[in-house]
Formats: structure tokens, sequence, C-alpha cells
């Protein structure tokens, strides 16, 4: 464990948080004109319970203030992209970019982790292993950022982080086959129905070829190594044709 987490008082220590603090925000672009946002932001609970003076603040609040920021944010991201698009199709879209996962990943790309401050308690038991916990922090710093500088510039930050797993099609992971049934209905149309055309490649590589039916009609086929993963390819391409078809409408 790097010991300016363990040495509060150490001048040397202290001048290399400082330095890593530093460029965080060269990262981030901004730089703190209340830096107490930041410290609280990289607090854990753990770590302002055990300070002795009771003038440490942790993030937790910060986390549940940047939660919707994000939310609001990645929202209005979505929506700006593809105004008339499905609701349930966005909301999943959000789901998946505003995920522990995805934020975790996002804290990591960061530095975050080397930088959060836990309790003696939680380092030992691997606090600073957890992705839930480098997630919150991400959600805390953006609503340190925000009450520091304001909606624009987490609106920003949020734009730096994102816009480009939403521009080059990371939201291909949604569900297609909700898509498709939800595009069906709101036309007044029957749901669609699968149906596996093939089995190929032996039984430890199986690969699966599934047909997509509407209204008693093949529209398209997709394959996958299970018949989930075909189902999701034919919904993709159902999809695809139909609005397609709508297209080309008189």
């Amino acid at each position: 464990m790097p010991r300016e987490h363990r040495i509060a008082d150490n001048t040397d220590v202290s001048t290399t948080r400082e330095r890593a603090l530093a460029a965080l925000e060269e990262r981030l672009g901004h730089r703190f004109a209340n830096r107490e946002l930041l410290l609280q932001a990289l607090t854990h609970a753990s770590r302002a319970n055990e300070d002795e003076t009771g003038r440490l603040r942790d993030n937790e609040t910060l986390e549940f203030l940047g939660d919707s920021v994000l939310g609001f944010v990645v929202a209005d991201m979505l929506h700006r992209r593809d105004p008339e698009g499905a609701e349930g199709v966005k909301t999943r879209a959000r789901a998946h970019l505003v995920s522990t996962r995805s934020l975790a990943r996002r804290a990591r790309e960061l530095g975050l982790p080397a930088l959060i401050e836990f309790g003696r308690g939680e380092e030992k038991t691997g606090g600073r292993t957890k992705p839930s916990l480098w997630a919150d922090a991400f959600e805390a710093l953006l609503a340190a950022l925000y009450l520091d500088a304001g909606l624009e510039a987490a609106r920003r930050f949020v734009s730096e982080q994102f816009e480009t797993d939403i521009a080059q099609g990371q939201l291909d992971r949604r569900d297609h086959k909700s898509a498709l049934q939800e595009l069906l209905q709101a036309r007044g149309g029957d749901p669609p129905v699968y149906v596996v055309a093939a089995e190929e490649g032996p039984s430890h590589r199986r690969r699966y070829r599934v047909a997509c039916q509407v209204a008693d009609r093949t529209i398209a086929e997709g394959s996958g190594y299970s018949k989930k993963e075909a189902q999701q390819a034919a919904a993709r391409d159902a999809l695809a044709a139909l609005r397609s078809d709508r297209a080309g409408d008189p």
C-alpha cells in the first residue's frame, strides 16, 4: 500500500499527493476553485469515520448528486442523438452507459482508484480493488465539478467521457428483441416469432441460425453461438428491414 495512504502529516507524502491531484485536474481540464470539493469526492466514508478531528467529509452525498447529474446529461445526449427513438431503447442505452462497470472503467482511466482515501479497515479488506467504489468516486467527482463550476462544466466532462461510445455505436449491446417488439406493438402488429432454422458445427462449438418471423413471414435471419445471440442478430436485421420498408412507403 502506498505510504501516502497511511501517513497524513508527512511533508513528502503531502507533496506527492498534491502533485497527483494536480495531475488529475489536468486530465479533467479543470482547476478547482474549491479544492475541498475535490478532496471530499475522493474520501471514502471509512476514512472520514477514522478522522479524529471530525472535519473530513466523505463522498456519499456527492455520489448521490453526481448520479442525478450524470443521468440527466446522458439522457440529454441520447435524446439529441435520436429525438424520435423509442423510449425503451434509450432507457436501456442510458442504463448501460451509467452502469457500475462502465463508470468503473472510466474511473480507472482517470486514475481514481489510486487517489481515493480509504480507512485502514477498508484498505485491508480490499476496498481499493472494488470497482463499485471506483464508480462511486466517479459520480462524486462529477458532482464536485458541478458544484465548483456549474452545469456546463459538468456537461463538458460527461460529453468527453461518453460521446465516443454513443457516436461509434457502442450502444449495440441494447436489446434488439425488445426494440423490435416495441416497434411492432406501436404499429399494431403481433410480436415476432423466432424459429431455429439450423444447427451447425460440433457440439462444443454449436452455431445456431434463427429466423425472425412477423405475421407468419420470415423477414430476417441471424446466427450466433447461442440461441439468444442468434435471436438478437435476427431481431437487429428485422428492425433494419422494417424501418427500411416504412421509409420507402409512398
